[in-house]
């Protein structure tokens, strides 16, 4: 499924004197496959954008799709695979199964009585009237999703999911996201408050999710590292606008450019610029494993220069 939108924007709060665009004239195309990364400050408009991807937030009435008048503008267009969003009649209960969305800190979203029933709860939100799954298939997908994000049933299912650590709870959390299998999964912060070791576990998570079923993986991140490591392609909002869009490897060598924009740079970038200052010139990806690489590759050549 891919995801194309153009010239989208939107005002929270419209026609009062309280309001805030958030997105200004956004066009912005992500190809179905891709592991992509969005980054920008707090209020950039990140989080505005990919809720928008499965209708929780949704065109104004005003901007949706019309015959185009003179001086007016274009309409703007957002279309996930064979949804058009910008439609009245769209499905957005079955956009919702295909685009799964995992919100900041999405354990305090848990409410139910047991993890099994947490989980369960969206795919019998999303069943089609006149098909909700029998039991055995609720409890045979359920389980399948615990298993998925590394938390055992035979342990888990019953158990009160506030009796958790936090980092089994997010697990619960992401389990009641992915138990439909979404073709598109976007997560804001996916990684938020946890440590190394957790960060590194969701990351690996999500790329078993990807390599498995997901087609594509949406993340929203402050962390530039995480970009860095693990997206195909990354897009820079700043004050609703989408001002610069690139792979990490090109998108983190514009260290002045993202610096005015109040961002930081992944810390292997900023290796790599500091032994440049010292005359050392280091060519990778920002990831820890290219950085390595190609370290340990102009060692190797310099002491064959060396035995030369």
């Amino acid at each position: 499924m891919r995801i194309v939108a153009e010239h989208l924007s939107y005002i929270y709060n419209a026609r009062t004197p309280f309001a805030a665009k958030a997105l200004d004239d956004v066009s912005l195309t992500i190809e179905e496959g891709e592991f992509y990364g969005i980054i920008g400050q707090t209020g950039s408009g990140k989080s505005t954008f990919v809720q928008h991807l499965n209708g929780l937030l949704r065109l104004p009435s005003s901007l949706k799709r019309k015959k185009k008048k003179k001086g007016k503008g274009v309409s703007p267009v957002l279309r996930v695979g064979e949804f058009d969003l910008s439609e009245k009649k769209t499905d957005f209960r079955a956009l919702r199964k295909h685009v799964g969305m995992v919100f900041q800190y999405p354990e305090y979203q848990l409410f139910a009585e047991t993890v099994e029933k947490d989980v369960a709860f969206g795919l019998l939100n999303f069943a089609e009237k006149g098909k909700k799954p029998s039991d055995e298939e609720v409890k045979r997908a359920v389980w399948e999703a615990l298993e998925a994000v590394g938390l055992d049933p035979k342990e888990y299912a019953e158990k009160s999911p506030f009796e958790l650590s936090g980092g089994q709870k997010r697990r619960v959390a992401i389990a009641g996201v992915i138990v439909t299998k979404p073709e598109i999964l976007v997560l804001d912060e996916p990684a938020a408050g946890l440590d190394p070791l957790g960060k590194r576990e969701v990351m690996d998570l999500l790329h078993k999710f990807h390599g498995d079923w997901c087609k594509t993986v949406v993340i929203v991140s402050h962390d530039m590292d995480e970009i860095a490591e693990n997206c195909t392609r990354a897009a820079v909002f700043s004050e609703g606008k989408v001002v610069k869009e690139a792979p990490p490897k090109e998108l983190f060598r514009e260290t002045e450019e993202l610096s005015s924009l109040g961002l930081d740079i992944p810390l292997v970038a900023k290796l790599c610029e500091a032994l440049k200052e010292r005359g050392v010139k280091i060519e990778c990806d920002f990831t820890e494993d290219g950085f390595i690489n190609a370290v340990l590759g102009r060692a190797a050549l310099r002491g064959k220069e060396g035995q030369a």
